[in-house]
């Protein structure tokens, strides 16, 4: 069942709409058509208790604020060293928004800070949300596209992509969904990830060529662990189709979401958080309380070799999914 509702209006009169993709076990998302949002993911616990296991805003207004919970980024996640790049011979120059040096998350254009247009599909209980994207950020050609979320009574949320640019361009969206399990520091929660590989990088977190190994490392999640201190790393994937990539697990819940994809990479990391200002339920958000578990290609691939390229043509169609499956593991 989708229902939808208003959520509030935005500085410039706009009006925000919530739409609720609810399963038969009472279980339910909320979306919001600003940023193609994930507001929040309301699942079943080991008690029977139905609660809300990610991170998000307190009302419309801090939309416009740079808060990237649970937004759609686009039509570029993640870094592009200098905001150069090559594509057939030609040099591309995007805009620098993170250190005033390097392009982040589509700068101006970033697809969170836009107002998408909903459409209810009752039969695949789905919300897709679409957008034109007009090539801020130093783009040079308009995209098309559109995301599709699904929520079965499986409860598997599917999120999936559809771009259609006009010219040649870069393809790399993602969604942003800070995670959280029980409420808690997200320290305590246990986590599998199915790669032993992990990209190189240099300073301000830049990915450069290649890739090295896990094993027997900080890094290495190869075996579920948990994740006692800070935590950012961007593991390359094996290449099957939706393929399970990671689990998280939180032994005082029993809830446990599992990450299926076709993308190339996921970037994981816990966040920390020092909010005075209530966030979403009047929570106000401190230390290690978000989880993130991004899919998406490998970051400033285009600038580096051995990775597969997110570069897309004319009339070529990216089509990628993601699949958070959510399950309570009992006692």
């Amino acid at each position: 069942m989708v229902s939808i509702e208003n959520f509030g209006m935005l500085s410039n009169g706009q009006q925000v709409k919530k739409y609720i993709i609810k399963n038969k076990k009472e279980e339910y998302v909320e979306l919001l058509d600003f940023g193609a949002t994930i507001h929040s993911i309301n699942v079943l616990d080991k008690k029977g208790n139905i609660g809300d296991v990610v991170l998000g805003i307190n009302k419309a207004s801090d939309l416009e604020k740079n808060s990237f919970a649970g937004i759609t980024i686009g039509r570029c996640a993640n870094r592009i060293e200098y905001g150069k790049c090559v594509i057939d011979g030609k040099e591309i120059q995007l805009e620098r928004n993170l250190f005033g040096k390097h392009f982040l998350h589509g700068a101006s254009g970033n697809y969170g800070f836009r107002h998408f247009e909903g459409k209810i599909n009752e039969e695949e209980n789905s919300v897709s949300f679409y957008l034109q994207d007009k090539g801020e950020g130093g783009f040079n050609c308009n995209v098309d596209a559109e995301i599709t979320f699904k929520f079965d009574n499986d409860s598997n949320l599917k999120i999936s992509y559809k771009m259609i640019p006009y010219g040649t361009t870069i393809l790399c969206p993602t969604n942003h969904t800070y995670f959280n399990l029980n409420g808690g520091d997200v320290r305590k929660l246990k986590l599998q990830i199915n790669s032993d590989k992990i990209v190189n990088r240099k300073e301000e977190g830049l990915v450069t060529s290649g890739t090295h190994s896990v094993i027997g490392t900080p890094a290495d999640f190869t075996k579920m662990r948990r994740t006692p201190k800070r935590f950012d790393e961007v593991y390359v994937l094996p290449k099957n189709v939706n393929k399970k990539v990671a689990s998280l697990y939180d032994d005082i819940t029993g809830r446990e979401v599992d990450v299926y994809t076709d993308a190339e990479a996921l970037i994981i990391f816990n966040g920390i958080a020092e909010n005075d200002s209530p966030q979403k339920n009047n929570i106000i958000y401190k230390g290690y309380c978000g989880f993130c578990m991004e899919t998406q290609f490998v970051p400033n691939a285009i600038n580096c070799k051995g990775f597969s390229l997110p570069v897309f043509r004319k009339g070529e169609q990216l089509i990628s999914e993601t699949i958070y499956s959510f399950k309570v593991i009992r006692d």
